[in-house]
């Protein structure tokens, strides 16, 4: 059976449960505990940790009261109205991320379990975790609560000069999500380390993120806690950007060589959306020959998966469609020697802020992308070699089209949030917009339009 038929036919099997249920709302669960949230599934916002929750009870770094009443809703057949994105696509009749996360092999064995205890504590099975925002990038895409540098800019510098004052610290203090510095004593870490035990014997998949991961102690903790004590189920992940040195590159590489061997599996992840200048821009701090070396390296010397997480943003569109077949080539290479796909990658569409949005792109652009993006699939999408494309990866590729031609309301306010985010980047960070993107220079023109 094929993935997409997989993901299909699971849609009468939540359906029969209400038209709204989703299992990533029970299983999955991503926390940041450098400033105290969380969400399941990447996809709604994530919500606050309440301490007064916390202290009662640890295990309220997921079972929050606000989850279990999006719990109950989907239950009850309701639309939590943070799960908007699958419900779009589900309308416009697309397979939604609902489908697609409630039938992996982290959430769909255990359907029953939910069904029985509906909205009582439960052990998520897939759990993503930020100990701290420790970064070497700022990557123009993030924000303070998940990198140090962004936070350090903005210290000095203050809120970009967009509508709404992008990454001031105001929102960020009014919504408490300004991080805890790693240095200081931090309650979610010391409730998380408390759960540690009860949910390591439940866990399916543990995805180490960050901030850049190999700068946090606590993930070193956990590798070590791991390795002393494997688990032959579990599915170890590790998010990177793999622009930290060697020297850390290697000490990755030999504690996951040394766990892989006790567990069932370890995948890397790490993440790029454009070649060369175009992604040093985007992604502030990169040096995009020296990833692309130890992306390699890290193939060299691992047998993990290795996966690409894309954030495609309106400047991604001038190198995207060759930074997909810089990828295709390392899988035509890297396959040749194993029995599964050794390289792969995701699309996901950059949703915020919504000024670097797809959505803004003006229609030209938009039509000679779409053309890229069909160049490529029909040069790559045969499904009959090692160096091609997946069904599942052309169908986030026409997603990602799709989205893009979605109607923006507020697209002139946002194209001037655009025009003055770029100015301040370019001042502040001594970088060129109209030299690293002359693609976009019509774009940039029409956003200064009044």
């Amino acid at each position: 059976m094929s993935d997409h038929t997989k993901f299909q036919k699971i849609i009468p099997i939540l359906n029969d449960v209400s038209p709204s249920f989703c299992l990533a709302k029970w299983y999955q669960l991503t926390l940041y505990l450098q400033n105290g949230f969380n969400h399941s599934c990447h996809h709604p916002s994530p919500h606050k940790i309440p301490l007064d929750e916390l202290e009662q009870n640890y295990k309220a770094l997921h079972n929050t009261k606000f989850k279990k009443e999006q719990m109950q809703k989907m239950l009850d057949g309701e639309r939590p109205s943070e799960c908007s994105y699958c419900w779009t696509a589900e309308d416009n009749g697309n397979v939604s991320d609902r489908s697609y996360k409630s039938a992996t092999s982290w959430a769909y064995p255990y359907i029953d379990e939910v069904i029985k205890n509906k909205t009582a504590d439960i052990e998520p099975r897939y759990v993503e975790i930020s100990f701290s925002n420790v970064c070497n990038f700022k990557c123009a895409y993030c924000s303070p609560d998940l990198s140090s540098q962004w936070h350090e800019e903005i210290s000095k510098h203050g809120a970009y000069p967009t509508s709404r004052n992008y990454n001031g610290f105001d929102w960020f203090k009014q919504v408490g999500k300004m991080p805890i510095k790693h240095s200081d004593p931090n309650p979610y870490v010391d409730a998380f380390w408390k759960w540690w035990p009860e949910l390591y014997k439940n866990l399916h998949t543990l995805r180490l993120t960050g901030g850049e991961p190999l700068l946090s102690k606590d993930v070193w903790r956990m590798l070590d806690a791991i390795e002393a004590d494997p688990k032959q189920d579990l599915v170890l992940a590790i998010n990177t950007n793999l622009g930290v040195s060697r020297d850390i590159i290697d000490r990755m590489i030999t504690k996951i060589n040394n766990i892989s061997k006790n567990i069932q599996e370890v995948q890397i992840f790490t993440s790029g959306e454009a070649t060369g200048k175009a992604g040093e821009y985007i992604r502030y701090g990169l040096d995009y020959q020296e990833w692309c070396q130890n992306l390699e390296y890290v193939l060299d010397n691992t047998n993990c998966i290795v996966a690409v997480m894309t954030t495609v943003n309106l400047t991604s569109i001038t190198t995207y469609c060759d930074f997909v077949r810089y990828l295709l080539d390392l899988r035509g290479r890297y396959n040749k020697t194993v029995t599964f796909n050794k390289v792969q990658f995701m699309t996901n569409t950059l949703r915020y802020p919504e000024f670097l949005s797809l959505t803004l792109l003006d229609k030209e652009t938009k039509i000679n992308f779409a053309q890229e993006v069909e160049t490529l699939i029909a040069e790559r999408g045969k499904f009959d070699g090692l160096a091609t494309l997946s069904v599942s990866e052309v169908d986030q590729l026409r997603r990602m089209i799709n989205y893009m031609n979605e109607i923006t309301p507020n697209e002139k306010t946002l194209r001037k949030d655009f025009v003055a985010f770029i100015n301040e980047y370019d001042q502040r960070r001594n970088t060129d917009f109209n030299q690293v993107f002359p693609e976009l220079t019509e774009f940039y023109k029409i956003c200064q339009q009044p």
